[in-house]
């Protein structure tokens, strides 16, 4: 604020001594503006869900054309003597026109989240498609208003030498706060879309745009008050559609990104039936509102025979109850027999169709393995899920209970127990699985969609400095990030969502480093050994932050004036693991790895890490780092600094640790 205060002043006293630099300062600080937006948005395009920015963005680049040429045909300026101020003024009218009708339009591509819009499917062609015909359409009303200007001459006249403006002029500034009026409503009726802050700053920047207009309607010369106000409410007014669109859009991506997947997390729910506990967590999908199944017909009543067997399963829908005797052959079978197996009750009985022969061949061990244990204790009931195919080759997921008669139960020996058609449930469960991979592998690919935009931001923003320690500072801050996406990228391609193959993660990180550094390979080599490790993400991430500062020192320091030499990088497990120990990383003694599953080493034959520097308490972000996510991963390290540098890091992997 108090930085604005000055500005406001500095600008306050030159509108006092030179009107038209003030006019100037104020229409390129709109123009810069509207490029800037349209810029990062442009670039932005292939990954930036919210259609209202990417319109926005795109108004604003012919928004700050018409601008430009605004000001530069002001008089006194002298670039365009022979625009008159008939041409200048119907500058000013069409780039307000074409500022409010754009924000009117806007709201209305704040389209709401679907199951159609989670669909990876063509999002991108129409993402490329809906830029492309914006810019066209833009492109061809500028060129429409150029001509009526310039060659046509059927631009409504906006100023008269010797009269001053026109009445169309005048109709037009009301007319226009009218549209934004209009625009701050439609933005308010679609304000849940937004962040509030961002909504905010929004609607602020239109009312001051109105504010503005308004107050250009009454101009009463260039140095009346409410000129001054206009020009000071459009500054104002493009500094936070500014702070709304690029500050908080872009150089706050996250907060975008998670609201981005708040709704399309909604728009699941409303497709989708949950079942939670009681701490919140999903462990059910109850059923889909899409791809409803078949429903099955109300089963048959099926008369018993076996006097005093009560039937409860006859009216039950996809459940069959059966008894065996001594030789675990059937001797009653009730309920949806035939719904179920395609076959009749009297098959079975009769033992021409044996139910071993419906059950498919990989789950035959488990069935056999489960009906021995049940008969050899009849103290407990056992349950398992298997599938079985139909008469009319139709597979089928069931789940079956089975337990002994007990001596007192009157008939001991026999064997009873309830096979229940679960096929619905199982094809549920696997759509919910694979909507949650989905889900899961979308959220690595919008973090990865996101890091690589701060990594253009950043490369973008270094390339206004010439410092080599400030650029350094700069590439070194892209390949941390880049190091980041990299794991996001391979969680999201990979057939997993919770591990990585860290190997061909290290190959591609180690060459965009070497890229990165324009090392050339005849003088530097690198020597990959790695073994096929998987790691989840909590171990990754930091690894390969790891990784990324100890090659980059090695590329940084070890080979000056063009040495030759080598990197090498090793990961493999440790042979002779022994069971982990209680301290925590940072006490744990790192001799042979006791008490690691894995060690990876960095090795440089270089000139060597200096002895005068403690690789433990270093002065120096990269290292810090180092030590600093070693411990994060409660792992330990090492350094030799024999014929060159040797890094050497054992870790676990808490996965491994939980299958065990």
């Amino acid at each position: 604020m108090i930085l604005w205060a000055a500005i406001i002043s500095v600008l306050y006293v030159i509108s006092l001594s030179n009107f038209l630099l003030f006019h100037t300062l104020v229409e390129l600080f709109s123009v810069y503006v509207a490029y800037v937006i349209f810029l990062i948005v442009w670039k932005s395009r292939d990954h930036l869900e919210n259609q209202y920015l990417m319109f926005i963005g795109i108004a604003y680049f012919f928004i700050g054309g018409m601008d430009l040429l605004y000001t530069l045909s002001y008089e006194g300026m002298g670039v365009f003597p022979e625009i008159d101020s008939n041409m200048h003024t119907q500058f000013w009218i069409a780039a307000r026109y074409m500022e409010s009708i754009s924000l009117l339009l806007a709201p209305l591509f704040l389209t709401g989240y679907s199951m159609e819009s989670l669909k990876k499917s063509n999002r991108y062609i129409k993402r490329a498609r809906f830029a492309r015909e914006t810019f066209l359409a833009y492109t061809g009303i500028t060129i429409i208003c150029l001509l009526s200007i310039f060659v046509f001459r059927n631009f409504p006249d906006s100023y008269i030498e010797g009269s001053g403006f026109t009445f169309f002029k005048m109709t037009s500034e009301y007319l226009i706060s009218f549209i934004l009026l209009c625009s701050l409503i439609a933005l308010y009726v679609k304000r849940d879309r937004f962040e509030n802050h961002v909504f905010r700053l929004l609607a602020a920047s239109i009312i001051l745009t109105v504010m503005g207009e308004l107050s250009l309607s009454t101009y009463a010369g260039a140095n009346g008050f409410f000129n001054l106000m206009g020009h000071y409410f459009k500054i104002l007014s493009f500094y936070l559609i500014y702070k709304a669109i690029v500050e908080t859009g872009f150089e706050d991506p996250f907060s975008l990104l998670f609201r981005e997947l708040k709704y399309r997390e909604e728009a699941l729910r409303q497709e989708t039936i949950f079942l939670k506990d009681d701490q919140g967590y999903l462990y059910r999908l109850l059923g889909l509102k899409e791809n409803q199944f078949d429903e099955k017909p109300f089963v048959e009543k099926v008369p018993i025979d076996e006097k005093g067997y009560h039937s409860f399963v006859q009216n039950i829908e996809g459940l069959i109850g059966f008894r065996l005797d001594e030789n675990l052959e059937p001797v009653l079978m009730d309920g949806s027999v035939e719904e179920v197996t395609g076959y009749s009750k009297e098959d079975f009985l009769s033992h021409k169709v044996k139910w071993t022969e419906l059950v498919m061949p990989e789950y035959l061990p488990l069935f056999f393995d489960n009906m021995k244990k049940a008969v050899s204790n009849p103290a407990l009931s056992r349950e398992i899920e298997y599938k079985i195919r139909r008469k009319d080759g139709e597979s089928k997921w069931v789940r079956e209970v089975l337990q002994k008669l007990p001596e007192r139960s009157g008939t001991p020996g026999q064997t009873q127990g309830l096979v229940r058609d679960i096929t619905r449930r199982k094809v549920a469960e696997e759509t919910l699985t694979k909507i949650q991979e989905a889900r899961i592998k979308e959220i690595h690919h919008r973090i990865k969609n996101n890091l690589q935009v701060i990594s253009s931001l950043l490369s973008l923003e270094a390339e206004k400095f010439v410092d080599e320690k400030t650029l350094e500072a700069f590439r070194e801050s892209q390949n941390r990030v880049i190091s980041m996406a990299l794991i996001h990228e391979e969680l999201y391609e990979g057939k997993g969502t919770d591990t990585i193959n860290f190997a061909v993660y290290l190959r591609k990180l180690t060459l965009d480093l070497f890229n990165s550094y324009l090392v050339e390979t005849e003088k530097i080599s690198l020597k990959l050994d790695l073994g096929q490790v998987h790691l989840g993400m909590d171990t990754a991430i930091p690894l390969g932050i790891i990784i990324n500062e100890l090659v980059s020192n090695s590329l940084k320091h070890a080979f000056p004036s063009g040495r030759e030499g080598e990197i090498r990088i090793s990961l493999c497990r440790v042979e002779d693991y022994t069971s982990k120990p209680d301290s925590s990383g940072k006490d744990r003694s790192c001799q042979n790895g006791n008490g690691f599953r894995y060690m990876l080493t960095v090795t440089d034959n270089g000139t060597g890490f200096p002895e005068e520097i403690d690789f433990r308490n270093p002065e120096s972000l990269g290292l810090q780092l180092v030590n600093i996510l070693v411990e994060q991963i409660d792992g330990c390290f090492e350094l030799k600094r024999d014929k060159g540098t040797e890094f050497m890091i054992w870790f676990n992997n808490p996965g491994d640790e939980q299958e065990n």
